[in-house]
């Protein structure tokens, strides 16, 4: 593929992506797409980090960097800590746009705004607003810059991606889930003691969705936007049979906000 499609994945901190939705960017790489993993949380001041050592935040950024590769994406990292997020929000912004604008992603993932987690939720926050205004929030020039024709949230952990019913069902199959175990094993280095739930984590979501998806495994998607594309997802064009819409049954009448 010449023109690779340019994808962009925004999670809060080093392991975000790839303990949450690993087999939707192993899809996306396999499908020949150019993929950019973007975590602006370092999350250093974490305690278990910080046990690791005056070397930790190396180790860390290695390892992390590694299970990128494992997907085929690349990974870039910031230093914001994790739990004073919020006091670096705007300089974030600033930052995210300037991120956006160079890179001129086609699609973006972002976290599910309503997180159970303060980080996630700023920066799903940080994100959108980063992704809209883009160009206004810098005082450079970027004539080749367009904006995402596509933003999508991916799901977190089970009990925190609060009221997460999906539009979209990204199929996993044994090459992309073996992909995805491949890369969270990188972090046995520096967070072993991880791992096992962050495995368990996109293993059973890609069980659970099953039940929607005809009985193969899948990662859930929310579409955000930016509007709504008459002729067709360009997600759809990338991914073709591997991603299908969420079916409704008798027994999931529901949107994001209400019971119907």
């Amino acid at each position: 593929m010449e023109n690779k499609p340019k994808i962009l994945f925004i999670g809060a901190h080093h392991e975000e992506i790839e303990a949450e939705c690993p087999n939707i960017a192993a899809a996306l790489t396999l499908a020949g797409c150019d993929v950019t993993i973007l975590n602006p949380v370092g999350g250093w001041n974490w305690t278990f980090i910080r046990g690791l050592g005056e070397n930790g935040r190396e180790r860390t950024i290695a390892d992390a960097t590694a299970a990128a590769a494992q997907l085929g994406c690349k990974k870039v990292i910031w230093d914001y800590p994790v739990a004073q997020v919020d006091r670096y929000e705007h300089e974030i912004i600033d930052r995210m746009a300037g991120f956006i604008a160079e890179y001129s992603p086609e699609i973006v993932f972002i976290h599910w705004p309503r997180d159970t987690h303060a980080d996630h939720r700023l920066i799903a926050k940080v994100s959108r607003h980063a992704l809209g205004p883009t160009l206004n929030i810098l005082p450079g020039s970027y004539p080749d810059f367009k904006p995402a024709v596509e933003v999508y949230a991916y799901q977190t952990g089970v009990a925190q991606a609060y009221n997460f019913i999906p539009d979209l069902l990204v199929k996993t199959d044994a090459k992309t889930m073996e992909m995805a175990d491949r890369c969270i094993d990188c972090f046995n280095n520096t967070a072993p003691r991880f791992v096992p739930a962050w495995k368990q984590n996109f293993h059973t979501k890609a069980a659970y969705w099953s039940n929607l998806s005809g009985g193969e495994g899948a990662e859930a998607l929310k579409f955000l936007g930016p509007f709504l594309p008459l002729s067709g997802f360009r997600l759809k064009e990338i991914l073709g049979d591997r991603l299908m819409a969420a079916p409704v049954s008798e027994l999931y009448h529901c949107n994001q906000d209400f019971w119907l």
